[in-house]
């Protein structure tokens, strides 16, 4: 494990590079040929989505960023010959990006995927993407991860007869499942909010399939529901992991603001951001998954201008380092 602070003007935040070792992680460095790969595919995918772009914009009209976006979750649409056209995965994988179904595949890859794949082209333009591809690779650290971590904070309140954690818009909730599963001692309760029914609807599947269904409350809405959601559960820990990586710089603040005011003193704030990375080009214009970049000086200002004092904030990026997680403190 790599260790070193970032200074901000209210104080020094540790930051961990967590190594792979430590939490059965992966990491498969690319070396030039795959690199080189990764950019001729995203160059020729771009040339081809701003083609079509341009098209839609001039005959439709509206902003290339919107139509980039509905390109990218169209189920009919294809990026690129060598990587979408030909593995129903990728495909997923694409149409399905800032979504659940996207982090699904990539979570799961060795378990949901690789084992259905034939010695097909198919069988590997996937594995050819879904192995090496340092993304998918570091979402899937950043998974295990935040699991450990969740598990930590459910440890924190052990004396106490009942945990509430309360997960801001949660997708899937694997990892919360995941984490309870570490603490089967533990009383937890859960409320799940999301705006996407899909995405309940799967962590409901995820929870009956680990027989927590007593545990766990569910609301189809937006943050807009973060108040009275807590006023009424009054959650000790709150987990928003993956939602900053689409939120501005002030609105960001304001959320994690009203995210603090709604913990008790000692209660727990986790979240995370994306960091920039060799394989943005590729997020950008073979995925279509539009996501705000911050380096770790960038996120930890998120939090601390959010209203978390520096010394009770610690930040973990897993080995590649374009994941990283906020474990916050009230």
């Amino acid at each position: 494990m790599h260790h070193y602070k970032i200074h901000t003007s209210r104080g020094s935040v540790p930051v961990h590079v967590m190594a792979p070792e430590k939490f059965a992680g992966e990491y498969e460095r690319g070396k030039w040929p795959y690199l080189s790969s990764v950019w001729l595919v995203s160059i020729l995918a771009m040339m081809t989505n701003l083609a079509q772009a341009t098209y839609r914009k001039t005959t439709q009209g509206g902003g290339f960023g919107e139509i980039l976006w509905k390109m990218g979750r169209d189920p009919k649409h294809v990026s690129s010959t060598f990587f979408d056209r030909f593995s129903r995965y990728n495909h997923q994988a694409k149409y399905g990006a800032a979504g659940w179904r996207s982090l699904d595949l990539f979570y799961n890859y060795h378990e949901k995927v690789k084992p259905r794949l034939v010695r097909n082209f198919e069988g590997w333009i996937t594995n050819h993407w879904g192995k090496r591809l340092e993304n998918r690779q570091a979402v899937s650290n950043r998974l295990k991860i935040a699991v450990n971590l969740i598990a930590n904070a459910f440890a924190e309140f052990a004396d106490e007869q009942e945990i509430r954690l309360l997960s801001v818009a949660s997708g899937s909730a694997q990892a919360v499942v995941e984490a309870m599963r570490k603490c089967p001692d533990l009383n937890i309760k859960v409320l799940l909010i999301d705006s996407d029914e899909s995405a309940l609807n799967e962590a409901r599947k995820l929870v009956q399939q680990s027989g927590f269904e007593k545990h766990f409350s569910y609301i189809l809405d937006s943050t807009k529901a973060l108040e009275k959601a807590s006023q009424q559960f009054k959650p000790h820990i709150i987990e928003m992991i993956g939602f900053l990586d689409y939120r501005p710089r002030q609105k960001a603040i304001a959320l994690i603001n009203r995210i603090r005011g709604h913990l008790p003193e000692g209660g727990f704030f986790l979240t995370c951001n994306i960091h920039p990375n060799r394989e943005k080009i590729f997020l950008d214009w073979v995925l279509l998954w539009p996501m705000i970049y911050r380096t770790e000086t960038e996120f930890t200002d998120l939090v601390v201008e959010g209203g978390f004092a520096p010394d009770n904030i610690m930040i973990v990026y897993e080995p590649f380092k374009i994941h990283g997680i906020a474990v916050c403190k009230k």
